[in-house]
């Protein structure tokens, strides 16, 4: 058993990670708190920095998990921050699969329904793609 948790580095982020943190604690099992770097970005920060590669950009990502997880918590020994790189829905989805886990924590924010129709939504995506329980935190960040 264990809880993956997906954050972006934003504000809402400690939420998620705060309920996380709450599941892996009464269901006793680890957690594995993901953060996703887009190829997009990832080609963004090579153009910055020529050599910045794919080891360089899952240490960033792995770098805003655990700055999160410091946010929210001392007790770190069940937690594991976890980078990767390609589309953050599929590589959660990934992620949850590698792990085997129970449950996928990720954050949602409150949008009106034009925004949620024009732009789509990762949480959306995640929730409709998911094959097993998603805990849906609505963030105010």
């Amino acid at each position: 058993m264990s809880i993956v948790a997906a954050v972006d580095g934003e504000a809402g982020s400690t939420q998620v990670v705060e309920t996380a943190v709450d599941l892996a604690r009464a269901y006793d099992t680890e957690l594995y708190v993901v953060n996703v770097i887009t190829e997009e970005e990832m080609e963004r920060r090579r153009d910055e920095r020529e050599d910045y590669f794919i080891d360089d950009a899952a240490r960033d990502a792995a770098g805003v998990a655990r700055g999160v997880v410091a946010d929210v918590t001392d007790d770190r020994e069940a937690i594991t921050p976890v980078g990767r790189i390609g589309e953050p829905v599929e590589e959660v989805l990934e992620e949850g699969d590698k792990r085997d886990a129970d449950y996928i924590v990720m954050g949602g924010r409150k949008r009106s329904a034009v925004g949620k129709a024009l732009f789509g939504s990762v949480t959306q995506s995640l929730l409709l793609s998911a094959d097993r329980p998603v805990v849906t935190v609505i963030t105010q960040g």
